[in-house]
């Protein structure tokens, strides 16, 4: 079972409990509008701090699917970003026409070397924790490691020319946990 989480922005965090198999629509409205929005499997089986609902419990020990809908231009973006950390694997499907992206790496224990940090936490998740993701170093050992691994995924911040994908506003997408 993976515990999915999904936020816009600062608004409350939704949670999905899904099993091998299932899946769970999210429906942007008339509107289609998702700006800053993240999905991510929650390594804590708990989306948002209790009594908090905007507020999440595990987001900085995950790999994200981003998304701005609409960006600029008529034009969605979307991305995976392990810039925080490396979890599970996880795609975007994207329509016909638009790139769709995958990051999986298969051992998570072997793969987590220094400069980064392997976590496990109660539930048994791993988390491999990027610690130059958000430093704003640029390049580093560590986030080169990512980058080789999920060359299409962001690996520290403003990762943009190899990891930010567009696609027609008004797509729809899939992310799929475990592809």
């Amino acid at each position: 079972m993976v515990t999915a989480c999904s936020q816009t922005g600062q608004e409350n965090i939704d949670q999905w409990d899904l099993s091998a198999g299932t899946s769970q629509a999210i429906d942007l409205g008339t509107a289609c509008s998702w700006p800053s929005a993240v999905v991510y499997a929650s390594v804590t089986g708990q989306c948002a701090v209790t009594g908090t609902p905007y507020a999440a419990t595990d987001r900085n020990l995950a790999n994200l699917a981003e998304f701005t809908i609409p960006g600029s231009g008529n034009q969605d973006f979307y991305d995976l970003s392990n810039v925080n950390a490396y979890t599970i694997p996880m795609s975007i499907n994207a329509p016909t026409g638009c790139d769709s992206i995958t990051c999986s790496i298969s051992d998570i224990s072997s793969f987590c070397q220094p400069n980064n940090v392997l976590q496990t936490q109660p539930t048994g998740a791993l988390s491999c924790v990027n610690t130059d993701g958000t430093a704003g170093l640029g390049p580093t050992a560590g986030t080169r490691q990512f980058k080789a691994a999920c060359p299409q995924a962001y690996s520290y911040n403003f990762d943009d020319a190899t990891s930010t994908f567009t696609c027609p506003t008004g797509s729809d997408y899939e992310v799929v946990f475990c592809p």
